[in-house]
């Protein structure tokens, strides 16, 4: 079981208030609503502050929940752990229905003028395209994203934020598409959007 702090965003948002407001009647401090985001313990005079800036009750804005419930998604957002991060990705850990996951998070967004090809060196590239002057002809910007590995018992996972035009090479060599959704091999790895990972579910 875990504290969710979902029912506080519900009202904020029918209050038609934001963080920052929040920050601003409550004194609290934006490192302090980054934990409750993450649903992290917070002290109960955090939780006084609150109550008292909304005028609602501790079951307002809290309420415990079984992480058994959650999507792997949202698992991943409240469980997992930041073990690695450069220019391009976010690595992140966790263990979920007690198998082990790797994720690779792309830290800005692709956009349809971004391709993503999963190469046969192992390596994932980020191509973007841009328009020249307003003319048909474009300039391509081709880098490397991310070279990606898991363990045997772990399950890797590369998530392209936002919606990329296209993303090539998947269920060839290692990579393998969301939709396939089974892995067939102990270096196979999963590359998808992040809408697509918000209702990704492992095939047994």
């Amino acid at each position: 079981m875990y504290i969710s702090y979902l029912n506080l965003w519900k009202l904020l948002a029918e209050k038609e208030l934001s963080k920052s407001d929040l920050i601003e009647l409550t004194g609290l401090s934006s490192r302090v609503i980054a934990k409750l985001a993450k649903n992290e313990t917070v002290t109960t005079d955090t939780i006084a502050k609150i109550c008292t800036a909304l005028s609602c009750n501790v079951g307002d804005i809290m309420e415990c929940s079984n992480e058994n419930t959650l999507s792997l998604y949202n698992y991943s957002r409240t469980f997992g752990e930041q073990v690695e991060e450069n220019e391009h990705i976010k690595k992140i850990k966790f263990t979920f229905n007690n198998q082990k996951y790797v994720l690779y998070i792309t830290k800005k967004s692709a956009n349809k003028a971004t391709r993503i090809y999963c190469e046969k060196d192992e390596t994932i590239y980020w191509e973007q395209h841009y328009m020249m002057g307003g003319i048909s002809t474009s300039q391509i910007v081709k880098s490397v994203l991310v070279k990606p590995e898991r363990k045997p018992d772990e399950i890797a996972i590369v998530v392209i934020k936002g919606k990329p035009g296209i993303i090539t090479g998947l269920d060839e060599g290692i990579w393998v598409s969301a939709k396939k959704g089974k892995l067939s091999g102990e270096k196979d790895i999963f590359v998808m959007s992040e809408v697509v990972f918000k209702v990704f579910s492992v095939q047994k």
